[in-house]
């Protein structure tokens, strides 16, 4: 599964869409003006002030192992 926010790499470089593609197909979704970033300040503030506003360090650390994990066992499929 793969799910991008910004860029639709085959077909239009509008921004705020979402797709999702997925064993059950293909989805879109036009996300302009719907939602707000609040993730993005408060990591960057979580970065200088560190804090854990936006994900706690035991679950930053966890999501990069997982990272590591995924890569090291990813088959490439072309």
């Amino acid at each position: 599964m793969e799910l991008r926010k910004y860029l639709d790499v085959g077909r239009d470089n509008e921004s705020d869409q979402l797709f999702l593609v997925n064993g059950k197909g293909e989805h879109h979704a036009w996300k302009r003006g719907t939602v707000s970033f609040p993730f993005f300040g408060q990591l960057i503030l979580d970065c200088l002030e560190r804090t854990e506003r936006a994900m706690t360090q035991e679950h930053a650390f966890k999501a990069a192992e997982l990272c590591l994990i995924a890569q090291r066992d990813a088959q490439r499929v072309c």
